[in-house]
């Protein structure tokens, strides 16, 4: 009984968490980022 019990549980949270995976989505870091172009002019 406790073994039944056991795989029925084991079963469920296997089934419950593979269902919340979604499509994968890539962020882009660049776009956060911003890029300063700094001159120095020597004299």
């Amino acid at each position: 009984m406790i073994k039944k019990f056991t795989i029925i549980i084991l079963l469920f949270c296997a089934v419950i968490s593979c269902g919340k995976k979604g499509d994968p989505e890539y962020k882009d870091p660049d776009k956060k980022a911003e890029i300063k172009e700094v001159s120095i002019y020597l004299a």
